[in-house]
């Protein structure tokens, strides 16, 4: 029964759930430091879009089980395997997705949920083509991934403003180069189950090069918030630090390292960038 149900746990992607619903949570609390606070809204946005997330990870490890079965990472999980039938899986999808979208429409606003609809459907259709079929895969997935911010800050304002904007921009340009970098460290695995990711279709330094323009573009996207006046100084330090400390290491560690291992670390940065300016977004409303 403990397998059974670490397996079903597994089947939602918890690192992917988790990294998107505190996105969402900092979209929020940006959002709340210029309109009201609201309970109710904040349990929409966790419950939702933590739902809404699930939900997708479980279809798209049905819609990837072939594939799965190709490469040696993934082999093994539970759909793929056949360890948990595709009925199941499905109802479970099924059951999490409901879960999400009621809390979204019940505790938020329509355009929060159409905003769920359109991440829902743009990762399971539009980057399941793109990610068969184009080395521009990441690109393309990255609008699903950018969404999340934007849906906690809606949840709060009903409106896609300039701030909401941002928020997509930022998250947007966070992915590329963490993406990215998983593309480098399993360019072997992507290879044999023949999926035209960036490094296996342009190559490692290739891949380097868009690693770091990307995180360029991350920090001119992170620096807009505090230009446009909705967050302060001490928000722009801080995010400006954890970019050049992102970009440093890929620097520091550029031909020291052999290419795998150079990936791992500029993946390992972009996780602790995600988790700080969570952190910041949340509280940069509020900082001088």
């Amino acid at each position: 029964m403990e397998k059974h149900t670490r397996s079903y746990v597994q089947l939602l992607k918890p690192g992917i759930t988790f990294s998107n619903t505190i996105s969402g949570i900092a979209g929020f609390f940006l959002a709340a430091s210029v309109v009201p606070f609201q309970w109710a809204a904040l349990l929409g946005v966790v419950v939702g879009i933590a739902g809404v997330i699930a939900s997708a990870c479980v279809v798209y490890n049905v819609l990837d089980r072939n594939i799965d079965k190709r490469m040696k990472r993934t082999a093994k999980r539970d759909v793929a395997s056949g360890a948990i039938r595709v009925r199941y899986a499905l109802v479970y999808a099924a059951l999490l997705g409901v879960v999400g979208f009621t809390a979204l429409a019940a505790l938020t606003n329509a355009l929060t949920v159409w905003l769920g609809v359109l991440a829902y459907v743009w990762y399971i259709v539009v980057y399941g083509i793109a990610k068969r079929t184009t080395a521009y895969s990441t690109v393309i997935g990255g609008v699903a991934g950018a969404l999340p911010p934007v849906a906690g800050y809606t949840a709060l304002t009903n409106q896609v403003d300039l701030a909401g904007v941002v928020l997509f921009l930022i998250l947007f340009f966070w992915q590329l180069p963490h993406f990215y970098a998983i593309a480098m460290f399993r360019r072997d695995d992507y290879a044999k189950a023949k999926l035209p990711v960036w490094s296996v279709r342009f190559g490692m330094q290739n891949t380097k090069v868009q690693i770091f323009v990307s995180v360029l573009f991350y920090a001119f996207a992170a620096s807009l918030l505090t230009f446009f006046g909705y967050t302060g100084i001490i928000y722009l330090v801080l995010s400006s630090a954890l970019s050049v400390y992102w970009i440093y290491t890929g620097i520091r560690l550029y031909g020291k390292v052999d290419d795998v291992k150079w990936a791992r670390s500029m993946f390992g940065v972009s996780l602790v960038v995600l988790l700080a300016m969570c952190v910041l977004i949340s509280i940069g409303g509020y900082l001088a």
